[in-house]
């Protein structure tokens, strides 16, 4: 088992955000936090990632409870938050340990990896979203973390764009095997790449379902059972109902 959550709550100035969250991630396996906005779904991904230590339950990665950030996690944000002074090679260096050399042969490789080797010495000025996402996604691959965790990398990206990149997620996964969990509100993406969907509704937000996606990777997104699993998801989050609807329910 990679990573397990126990009954995580997280209260803001008197508010309780989310409730009693539980659910595992096993090893090398991709599973998604859906829900509408405001259901909890980042404030579990910064409790997992150790950059949020004040909620209540346990987090543990590989079977041992931890309350901060660990090397065995890399992190990739909506944003790719590079550092613009730097280029591609060295964002992707950045907070390496070993000789300068190694770093970047290290680097180099990854950049291979996401498609960039030819843009090493770019600065993020010159890249384009999905390579500026791209760059980031290799600096979280550099350090070979057994688990990703992803906070909507592709919310801010053009519908092209976003679909290239997903693609080169599952490879990503296919060559390197890590445990993932992806924080979405995009249907669609969660049913493309999730072995595992944890569905959360609701203010305070609390664990609606866990629904585990059979169909082998990758998948055809005309799958007449991921349209049936999408109809179901729409009316679990009352997304499929008009305003009126809903009240009268």
């Amino acid at each position: 088992m990679s990573i397990q959550v126990d009954k995580v709550s997280r209260t803001f100035q008197g508010t309780l955000a989310v409730d009693e969250i539980s659910f595992e991630a096993k090893q090398g396996e991709i599973v998604g936090l859906l829900g509408t906005s405001g259901c909890g779904k980042s404030t579990i991904l910064r409790a997992i990632s150790g950059l949020d230590t004040e909620y209540d339950g346990t987090v543990c990665i590989h079977g041992k409870e931890t309350r901060g950030t660990s090397r065995e996690l890399g992190v990739i944000f909506q944003e790719p938050r590079l550092m613009p002074w730097l280029t591609v090679i060295d964002n992707v260096c950045f907070g390496l340990t070993g000789t300068k050399e190694e770093n970047r042969e290290k680097a180099r490789e990854i950049l291979r990896v996401v498609g960039l080797e030819d843009f090493e010495q770019h600065y993020p000025k010159q890249l384009s979203g999905g390579m500026a996402q791209r760059t980031a996604i290799a600096r979280a691959l550099v350090t070979a973390p057994s688990t990703l965790l992803l906070d909507e990398p592709f919310s801010a990206l053009d519908a092209f764009t976003k679909l290239q990149l997903q693609d080169m997620v599952l490879e990503l996964w296919e060559s390197y095997k890590p445990t993932m969990v992806i924080v979405t509100h995009d249907i669609d993406e969660a049913l493309y790449l999730c072995d595992r969907i944890v569905i959360l509704k609701g203010q305070p937000g609390e664990l609606h379902d866990n629904l585990e996606i059979t169909q082998p990777k990758p998948r055809k997104k005309s799958d007449t059972k991921l349209a049936e699993l999408k109809e179901y998801i729409l009316e679990s989050l009352d997304i499929s109902r008009t305003p009126k609807q809903r009240k009268e329910a």
